[in-house]
């Protein structure tokens, strides 16, 4: 699927599917597949020219590039992060990440999160409203994170060519 061919939110998703893997690319060019090793020390976002040139993105990207397109064909969407906070000033560099980036779309009086990075959850879920998807959404993470609390922000763009720690200090000030 190219993206000429992109109609409606299912080909955002189909699209998305066919052509983007779960990966990064390092401040030295080089990609990273499916692995989050050195990612704190060595990662920066891409921009949508690049996701698509490289065909990688983390759940940050990924959600980017959905954003982008929905906002193509005039959808209504939401950026937002969940994550375990961490002060700006967070020098651990070889601690997890614990961040997930997700998007919620409104489409005949409905909410939608399209999941594409969280391989375990890749899919269109639907919801009655905003908050019942929030809520799943963020419940799902802080299970997964040991029922650490996984405080949840709306974002707007994604600055391209920042680093994770950068990128936490731009959520922790929205």
């Amino acid at each position: 699927m190219k993206l000429c061919d992109i109609k409606n939110t299912q080909d955002v998703y189909q699209f998305i599917d066919e052509n983007i893997e779960y990966g990064w690319i390092d401040i030295n060019g080089s990609k990273h597949l499916n692995t989050m090793k050195d990612f704190r020390k060595i990662y920066k976002t891409l921009s949508i020219d690049e996701i698509l040139k490289y065909k990688v993105g983390t759940c940050i990207e990924q959600v980017n590039l959905i954003h982008y397109l929905l906002n193509q064909l005039n959808v209504k969407n939401k950026m937002f992060c969940c994550r375990i906070f961490e002060p700006d000033d967070y020098g651990n560099l070889e601690e997890e990440e614990h961040m997930h980036c997700f998007i919620l779309y409104y489409e005949n009086g409905k909410v939608y999160h399209m999941e594409h990075p969280n391989f375990e959850r890749k899919g269109i879920y639907e919801y009655n409203s905003e908050d019942e998807a929030i809520k799943t959404i963020v419940d799902y993470y802080i299970k997964l994170r040991g029922g650490k609390d996984s405080p949840t922000k709306e974002f707007f763009e994604v600055p391209v060519g920042i680093s994770f720690k950068e990128f936490n200090k731009y959520i922790n000030h929205l």
